[in-house]
């Protein structure tokens, strides 16, 4: 009987438990099986525990060893970790890597003894230059964290190439990702992908997941897919997660709700928010599942109770309006709050608009504001309009026409209608802004092709007073099928001044006829009998391309610093110093051609440096490269901006790109 409960204890240790010793200079696997004592000797667990410590006490490594982790794990006796340290720190000082691993463990966490990282660093580097895989691979971690040491990027490699060689897969994993991205090394997708193919390969779930990742980015999209599924077959929530995305949005794969709700089920089981939210927003608005909005709102509410911010969001209207649940304010309020906390820009709007309505709370202008204030920052459109509101109603706020016309103008940056017919009339009158009919011009134009009624009337009084009466009349039409009363109204007068439009022209056709003139000019107006074709930008502005300089002419507008533009030597070494004039300068060189051989791509390249710097001349020619994709992709937004910058800095060169813009685009 007492060999068999001493067989027990031996056989129920844990592998740590069983573990004796890394051989001192012995580079070996760790052994993994304790030397027993002879079995036909009677010991109980108690005698076996004596024995243990005499031989432990007279330095026996193997007997400390056991007896740390007797007292670590708890085997026949209560926890301690401080002897547990004690002994392990015995053996470690032996020189063994196990006991070096374990001691650099209990340093790290502070486990029977304080947290010491800096000591916890000695020891794991004692054990990893054993080639103690585990050691390896913190040691490596501890570098990469700068924990107890300084971040040290090249030592983290070196520790998880180390570590990965033995075929240690979160160590594959870790140097994959430090590969791809350029840390502590070249950048190398060679490198990285083979590393993520070695982890994955030893069926890690994470690592099939982040393989996956790397070849949906890398453009493998059928080996994304295939371990995507191999990890989400596993039960790795992201996996499943980003299938069920996959599905949703019909990337790398056929569309497919049924699919999507799958996947989205699997992963939101596993309390995972996002797919919790997928999974109500299926139910509420997929078209190929059955509608059912009591499990749309029961997973709309997990996923809240989880902080997702749109679920709340989300939730919260649904609470507004009482759609599938018991109309609640008060409950709205809430989430709205909870969304808006966690940054929501929706939720931010839809909060301050209740304190604006006074709807579930007391109407409160300055929380209002506050809410609007945040949302607007973050860039929503129709709170930026709300706050502008506010300065000119005086809510919540001092009234000031200055911030009102500022934010109109982030608001009508994006389209939002109402902001650029507001900027029409700010423009136009010139009150809290210098008066700019071009501008005031070019903001009515852009909300009436918005489809803004007041826009569409205001424009069409305009061609009317310059007797354009076709182009009056497309306007004033489209405003009038919006139930616009002035447009209506105005529509009625058009009659004999078509009329006469028609009679002058003919009057003009017949004079032409009889000077019969040698080169004939093409009319601007194209005639049908449906809808004027006319250039309004060409009415309005003239030829806007002329006030656009070109390369030489803004070269020729720095005139400081333009002898290093001739000195190639000298211009390289200011460049490489980051000089921003410098940069520019040789940025027109490669643009032209001269000196260094043409180059778009680099003159984008150095003219952006130079733009960052804040030099007005670099940003106004960065913004034209983005205009007619100069060494980049045409991107007009980004021409925007940067031309916004420099007319909020007054530069007349950066207003006239930001009007061409806004007329043309």
């Amino acid at each position: 009987m007492i060999k068999f409960i001493y067989l027990v204890l031996l056989f129920s240790l844990p592998i740590q438990a069983l573990q004796i010793l890394q051989p001192i200079d012995d580079n070996q696997a760790v052994q993994q099986q304790l030397d027993a004592p002879q079995l036909d000797a009677p010991l109980s667990a108690k005698q076996l525990l004596t024995k243990l410590k005499k031989s432990a006490k007279r330095g026996d490594a193997r007997s400390q060893f056991s007896l740390a982790n007797m007292y670590h794990n708890g085997i026949t006796v209560i926890v301690d970790d401080k002897l547990a340290f004690y002994w392990y720190l015995q053996v470690a000082e032996q020189g063994y890597a196990s006991a070096q691993f374990n001691a650099a463990n209990s340093y790290y966490y502070g486990l029977g003894v304080g947290k010491d990282l800096e000591q916890a660093l000695y020891w794991y580097e004692k054990s990893a230059t054993q080639d103690f895989v585990n050691a390896q691979y913190n040691l490596a971690m501890m570098y990469r964290l700068g924990k107890g040491t300084s971040v040290d990027n090249v030592k983290a490699l070196y520790w998880y190439e180390k570590a990965a060689l033995l075929g240690y897969g979160a160590a594959q994993l870790s140097l994959a990702k430090l590969y791809e991205v350029g840390i502590g090394v070249d950048r190398d997708l060679t490198l990285a992908q083979r590393w993520y193919e070695a982890a994955a390969n030893q069926f890690d779930p994470e690592a099939q997941f982040y393989l996956a990742d790397f070849y949906e980015r890398e453009g493998g999209s059928s080996k994304a897919l295939d371990y995507y599924k191999k990890s989400a077959d596993q039960g790795f929530v992201d996996a499943q997660a980003r299938l069920s995305a996959l599905y949703r949005i019909g990337y790398l794969v056929k569309q497919d709700d049924v699919k999507a709700l799958y996947w989205a089920l699997m992963a939101a089981n596993q309390n995972d928010a996002q797919s919790q939210f997928l999974v109500g927003v299926i139910y509420r608005k997929s078209a190929k599942v059955e509608h059912n909005l009591s499990s749309a709102v029961a997973w709309y509410e997990k996923a809240a109770k989880n902080g997702h911010a749109q679920a709340q969001y989300n939730l919260a209207t649904l609470y507004l309006n009482g759609d599938g649940v018991e109309k609640d304010t008060h409950q709205a309020l809430d989430l709205y709050t909870k969304s808006a906390q966690q940054g929501f820009t929706s939720a931010q709007y839809s909060l301050a608009l209740r304190y604006l309505l006074g709807e579930g709370v007391e109407k409160n202008y300055q929380v209002a504001v506050k809410w609007l204030l945040k949302a607007a920052q973050a860039g929503h459109k129709l709170a930026q309009y709300s706050l502008a509101l506010r300065y000119q109603l005086t809510q919540g706020v001092k009234k000031d026409s200055k911030q009102a016309a500022y934010w109109y103008q982030k608001a009508a940056e994006q389209g939002h209608q109402v902001s650029q017919y507001q900027l029409y009339l700010i423009y136009n009158k010139g009150s809290a802004v210098a008066k700019d009919e071009m501008l005031a011009k070019t903001y009515l134009l852009k909300a009436a092709k918005a489809g803004y009624a007041k826009a569409q009337y205001q424009l069409g009084k305009i061609f009317l007073n310059q007797d354009m009466v076709k182009e009056a009349t497309y306007y004033l039409e489209l405003a009038a099928n919006q139930n616009n009363a002035s447009a209506v109204k105005l529509l009625k007068k058009l009659p004999s001044k078509l009329q006469q439009a028609v009679q002058n022209e003919q009057e003009k056709s017949t004079i032409q006829s009889v000077i019969k003139p040698v080169i004939t000019i093409e009319p601007i107006m194209a005639k049908t009998s449906q809808h004027p074709i006319f250039n309004f930008n060409e009415q309005l502005f003239g030829n806007i391309n002329r006030l656009i300089p070109n390369q030489n002419e803004i070269a020729k507008s720095l005139s400081y610093n333009t002898n290093s533009s001739t000195n190639l030597e000298a211009l390289l070494v200011s460049v490489e110093q980051g000089n921003p004039i410098a940069q520019y300068n040789l940025s027109v060189l490669y643009g032209k051609g001269k000196v260094v051989r043409k180059d778009n791509r680099a003159a984008f390249i150095l003219m952006r440096q130079s733009a960052n710097q804040s030099i007005t001349q670099s940003q106004n020619a960065l913004a034209i490269m983005y205009m007619k994709g100069v060494g980049v992709q045409t991107d007009y937004n980004k021409a925007y901006y940067w031309a916004s910058i420099t007319t909020r800095k007054g530069s007349q060169q950066g207003k006239r790109i930001l009007l061409y813009l806004i007329a043309n685009l």
